[in-house]
């Protein structure tokens, strides 16, 4: 056979690219240092979707050409003291938000001075609130930043006195300025993981079943390839990545950008239309399948782009938040496949403040995050 007739260095030379093939390889299967597990391709199941034409809807919500600022954060230079208060404007649901935390706008650690400020998605568990942010350097780049509530009360940081501490922490970070004995130790109190792809990164949600985070990394979005990362919740950084496709009617649909688990671990995502439709979607893996279910189209989303979804286990209802407004639909009868338009809660806020997160406590009390500046504010009701 002709390669064993090879010189030396014809042997030297496939050698190192047999080499260059395995690393190859080892690149586009990992991702910060975590191997990718491809489990193939799944088909969805269409057969029971129904569609729930909710022509009494508010007002399609169309996102701003400009969005809003903050009311006092000009004015103040970041450092604001007051509350902002966002109220229901339309909807039959009538909520009222309250700041509960002025976030960083600005950090610095042994790995220089960071953006905290474009901030992506939330998530609030126990202790703790996992905030993701971009990096602000590289795009589809950011990093979760761990939040300990019991910290943060200790010195009173959601107080009306306390609400500009984070902000004057970060500030005095970014300035190389001494920390005061009390700011040392809020400081204890506030971890960031390292910085990694987390594509647009509104997409961070906990598992309560398998107790852990996870995200859908959607860095091109005309991707048909998703892939599910779970996230190491100490280190905050990727811990495996799942990669897998799903196919409706023939054709792989492209990356979703948001996603929530229910209790039982089914994980949904959305996907909307042009005609301002928005499907939902439900999912399950089991033994490296992926179980895929269409279960419901809704004739109208609230607006213009789904920022995120999220599920609140006490009232157990599917929140889908766009700029500006957000419906919610309950979980048991969307599975049930008996969903109906007056089972439909719709909310439309007097902002144009971008929404990019959404968190539920406890207690069921829903938190939204804002950007321009950010801050996360907390409802002053619960609605079932």
């Amino acid at each position: 056979m002709e390669f064993l007739n090879l010189n030396k260095n014809n042997v030297f030379t496939y050698i190192l690219i047999f080499i260059s093939i395995l690393i190859a390889i080892s690149i586009l299967s990992t991702v910060t240092g975590v191997a990718a597990k491809d489990i193939g391709n799944f088909q969805i199941d269409n057969e029971n979707s129904i569609t729930v034409e909710n022509n009494d809807a508010p007002k399609f919500v169309k996102t701003p050409v400009h969005y809003s600022i903050s009311k006092r954060y000009a004015k103040t230079t970041g450092f604001e003291k007051k509350r902002n208060i966002v109220k229901t404007k339309a909807g039959n649901k009538k909520y009222s938000f309250k700041t509960e935390y002025f976030l960083p706008m600005s950090w610095k650690n042994s790995n220089g001075y960071e953006y905290w400020h474009n901030c992506q998605s939330m998530v609030i568990h126990g202790k703790y609130m996992y905030i993701v942010s971009s990096s602000g350097y590289d795009l589809n780049k950011g990093f979760i930043v761990r939040y300990n509530l019991n910290i943060l009360k200790k010195y009173k940081i959601n107080s009306n006195k306390g609400l500009v501490k984070l902000r004057k922490l970060g500030a005095a970070l970014r300035d190389d300025k001494n920390l005061t004995k009390e700011q040392k130790k809020i400081v204890k109190g506030v971890k960031k993981g390292p910085i990694f792809n987390i594509g647009h990164g509104q997409t961070l949600s906990y598992n309560a079943k398998t107790k852990s985070l996870w995200m859908l990394r959607d860095d091109n979005p005309d991707s048909t390839k998703i892939k599910l990362i779970h996230i190491n919740m100490k280190k905050l950084k990727p811990a495996s990545i799942i990669r897998f496709s799903l196919s409706s009617e023939g054709r792989k649909i492209t990356t979703p950008r948001n996603l929530a688990f229910d209790r039982a671990g089914n994980f949904y995502f959305t996907k909307g239309t042009d005609k301002k439709s928005i499907i939902i979607f439900k999912n399950k893996i089991i033994d490296d399948k992926v179980y895929s279910t269409r279960l419901a189209t809704i004739t109208q989303r609230p607006g213009t782009y789904t920022q995120v979804i999220g599920i609140n286990h006490v009232t157990q209802r599917l929140y889908i938040v766009t700029d500006g407004a957000f419906y919610t639909v309950p979980l048991v009868k969307l599975n049930a496949g008996t969903l109906e338009p007056n089972d439909l809660h719709y909310t439309v806020l007097a902002t144009k403040r971008e929404f990019e997160g959404i968190a539920f406590d406890s207690d069921g009390k829903t938190y939204l995050l804002f950007i321009r500046g950010t801050e996360v504010l907390k409802s002053n009701s619960i609605y079932y």
